[in-house]
Order: C-alpha cells, then sequence, then structure tokens
C-alpha cells in the first residue's frame, strides 16, 4: 500500500476537475466551445459579450446594462414577447446578466431545444439593431431607472454602489462609476445612441459561445456553423484600457441613509483578474471573513459581539479588482468601534500573517466552489466561457486554480501588505436622525 500524503499537500494539490471541451473559431470570429455531458438532461448555451460597463464612455453610462434589457424586446423573426414563449413552451428559461467586464445570456432547457436556442440569439444578433425603436427603448429606459431606483436609491445602504466607484478610481476611469450608470445618463440616451453601441459591440468577433450539456459534438458544432456562420465579419471593438489606479492616502465618505444600524464599508484597489495576486486576494478575504471560523466574524461577530454580520470579497475585474469589506453594526454599536476592531485584525494579519491551517482551509474551499461551479448545466457554461475570457484558448479549470496552490503563509502576508493598507476608502453609513413627535409636520 503506498504512504499517505500528508493532509497539507492533499490541500494544495490541484483537484481533477477539468472537463472535455472542444474549442472552435467561425470565420466571422465567434468563439465556440463545447462542453458535452451525456450522463445529464438537457442543453445550455451562454453568449458572452464582451462588454461592460467599462466600455462605456463618460456621459453615456449604462448601456451595457441598458441593452441587457433590450436584448429581450424581441428582434425580426422572433418579436416580442416571442423569445420567451417559444422557449417557455418546449421547456426551456433564459436569463442574462452584466458586470463591469462583460455581458452574458443564457439559454438552458431540453437537449431538442438546441436549435431554438441558437436560432433566436442568431436572430438577435443579426436583427435586433435594425428593429430597434424609440418605444422600445423608452419601454426599457423606464424599467432600468426603476430598477435603478429599487436596487441603488431606495433599498437600505444602497448609496454606497454610488459612491465607491469614483471615490476608488479616477475621473475618466472605466470602473469610475456604477454598472447600472447614472440616472441623467440613461435619460439621455438617444436611439442612436444605442444602435451605435449595439453596432459596435453586439459583433461575433466579440463574442464566445459556450454549449453545454447532452449534445454530438460535432452535431453541436454543424448548429452553430448554420445559425452563426453566415453573419457577417465585422472588426472587434477596441478593448477598454487604463492605467492602473492608486491611492496613497485614505478617503472617508460619510452617508446618512433610511436604516436602522450603522454599517461600514472599505475597499482597497487589489490585483486584476487571473494574476497570482487575484488568487491570494480570494484567500484573504477567505481567511478573513467566510464562515464562523474566519478572523472576522469570531472578533466582531462572536468575541466583541460589535456586528450582526461581516463580509470580506476579492471583486475580481478584468483591469483592476477591488478588494471589500463590510459589516453591519449591532443595535447601539456605531461605526468607530467596527473600523477599529476591523483594523486590529487586519494589523494582526499584516504583521503575521495567517496559519498555515487558515491556508489551507481557505484554498480548499477555493477549490470546493469551483467543482460546485461545474456542477449545474448553466453555472458550468458561464465559468467556462469566463476562463476563455481570461486564459484564452489554454484556458482550463486546472489553470485557474494552480494560481492558488503555491501561495503560503508568507506570500500571503506579503499580498496583506502590499494591499490591505493605508490608501482605501472607507464608507460610513449612520441612520438619519429621526423627528422627535414635536418636530413632525401633521
Amino acid at each position: 500500500m503506498a504512504p499517505a500524503l500528508p493532509l497539507a499537500l492533499l490541500l494544495s494539490a490541484v483537484p481533477a476537475l477539468d472537463v472535455p471541451v472542444t474549442r472552435s473559431q467561425l470565420p466571422n470570429g465567434l468563439k465556440v466551445l463545447v462542453a458535452p455531458d451525456r450522463t445529464v438532461p438537457g442543453v445550455t448555451i451562454n453568449l458572452l459579450y464582451h462588454v461592460g460597463s467599462k466600455d462605456e464612455q463618460p456621459g453615456r453610462t449604462g448601456f451595457a446594462h441598458l441593452f441587457e434589457h433590450l436584448m429581450f424586446m424581441g428582434a425580426r423573426y422572433v418579436p416580442y414577447p416571442e423569445f420567451d414563449t417559444i422557449m417557455e413552451a418546449g421547456g426551456g428559461v433564459n436569463n442574462a446578466s452584466t458586470s463591469y467586464d462583460v455581458t452574458d445570456y443564457y439559454s438552458v432547457g431540453p437537449s431538442n431545444l438546441l436549435d431554438t436556442f441558437l436560432w433566436m440569439e442568431s436572430d438577435r444578433l443579426l436583427t435586433l439593431g435594425q428593429e430597434m425603436t424609440q418605444e422600445k427603448l423608452e419601454t426599457q429606459r423606464k424599467v432600468v431607472l426603476n430598477e435603478r431606483r429599487q436596487s441603488y436609491e431606495n433599498v437600505p445602504y444602497g448609496k454606497v454602489e454610488d459612491v465607491l466607484p469614483p471615490a476608488l478610481f479616477p475621473k475618466g476611469n472605466p470602473y469610475s462609476w456604477p454598472v447600472i450608470g447614472s440616472s441623467a445618463d440613461l435619460r439621455a440616451a438617444t436611439l442612436q445612441d444605442v444602435k451605435a453601441f449595439f453596432a459596435t459591440w453586439y459583433v461575433p468577433s466579440n463574442a464566445s459561445l459556450v454549449i453545454a450539456g447532452d449534445v454530438d459534438t460535432g452535431q453541436a458544432l454543424a448548429a452553430v456553423t448554420k445559425y452563426f456562420g453566415f453573419l457577417p465579419t465585422r472588426p472587434a471593438p477596441r478593448e477598454a484600457t487604463a492605467p492602473p489606479a492608486t491611492l496613497t492616502s485614505e478617503k472617508r465618505i460619510e452617508l446618512t441613509d433610511k436604516v436602522e444600524l450603522d454599517k461600514v464599508v472599505i475597499a482597497w484597489l487589489s490585483p486584476r483578474d487571473g494574476t497570482i495576486g487575484d488568487a491570494a486576494c480570494d484567500l484573504l478575504a477567505s481567511i478573513l471573513a467566510r464562515g464562523k471560523a474566519s478572523r472576522l466574524y469570531q472578533r466582531l461577530v462572536y468575541r466583541d459581539q460589535l456586528a450582526t454580520e461581516v463580509h470580506a470579497a476579492q471583486e475580481t475585474r478584468e483591469l483592476q479588482s477591488v478588494f471589500q469589506i463590510e459589516a453591519l453594526a449591532r443595535p447601539g454599536v456605531g461605526v468607530a468601534a467596527l473600523e477599529k476592531a476591523i483594523d486590529e485584525e487586519l494589523q494582526r494579519l499584516r504583521r503575521e500573517g495567517p496559519t498555515a491551517a487558515e491556508v489551507d482551509a481557505a484554498r480548499a474551499l477555493i477549490y470546493t466552489d469551483s467543482a460546485r461551479r461545474l456542477e449545474s448545466l448553466v453555472s458550468r457554461a458561464s465559468y467556462l466561457n469566463r476562463l476563455q475570457l481570461t486564459y484564452g484558448d489554454g484556458a482550463t479549470v486546472t489553470r485557474d486554480l494552480e494560481r492558488y496552490a503555491g501561495l503560503t503563509p508568507a506570500s500571503l502576508r506579503e499580498t496583506a501588505n502590499q494591499v490591505l493598507g493605508p490608501g482605501r476608502v472607507v464608507v460610513e453609513i449612520r441612520p438619519e436622525q429621526k423627528l422627535s413627535s414635536a418636530q413632525e409636520v401633521h
């Protein structure tokens, strides 16, 4: 019998999570990935367009997210509301999402819907811009403005989403506005603006398509060629670029909101997607605030009972990421007490670094997360498409996870000192002062 491997070695070894993928590219530039799995019923497609809010222009923000909505307003051969009607009649569902970097659309359902999925997506890509009308724009503009009110302006602590991006990034940086854009820009958008945005970014050369599930690879590739191969070749748009932003000192923002409890949000600029530094920040976020054994939970929630909840995350982005900690106070506790406890824990992390056990546990959670992303067809297709965007044709799950394998307590301590330093943005949110009964207007 072979000797048992040490636990630390088992935890650091990259698990075998890769799935078989066949890659292809049409002459018009559309990248195609097919990941067959005959053990599961159904099929999903994920069509990713390499356009997010970072690709907008100052004064014309919010277009990427607006287009996520406009794409469901119907095109020439599948007019509104038939995109949903046809799909749902066959047992399929669909949705979409927009981020700073990408917009992706997915459909999932029985395997016999694959041709239907591809046909409808092809129709949108070919004709939606031509079929766009002022009426469609006005309908979705109202929807997005209402979403902005519900998700940013009228939601508890939602003001942070508006003030944090311009505080972290200088004016003109593509990450200096929120994904949803500004209300003024959305109201100012013209039909010609929208058509120009679609013509620039919604082209085959700026898209990648993943098909995953119960399909034959050859038949799937033939179907893609049938529905997308005739689309005209257009040049890929120029990708957004920006020099790395820097924060040399602390910025403080004080807000009041219609809330009952104090909250603090602390954010730093951090390494971009796909780098070793990005992976290190993932592990640091887990060590600090993932689960009840994490440092900030133990300190703020369990031991000192200052907070009802605490979170940390490495918000991975293409050009430059953001590391964020947020804590919600217990009744009667102010933001100053939260900040003091958080800073003491950060100082200890920068001084001593994490323990080997903490690193191993955090790494194991990352590996588990990746395994879970492969469980459902929808998340699997999305994961494969994001890997393709980050690493190109050499993209594999293994390549992504290898970034974590060599990280040590010493290297994480170094990253903590490089990233989680004095250059940061601190947003303090306090409850609005309530009027006394004598002050109230009747």
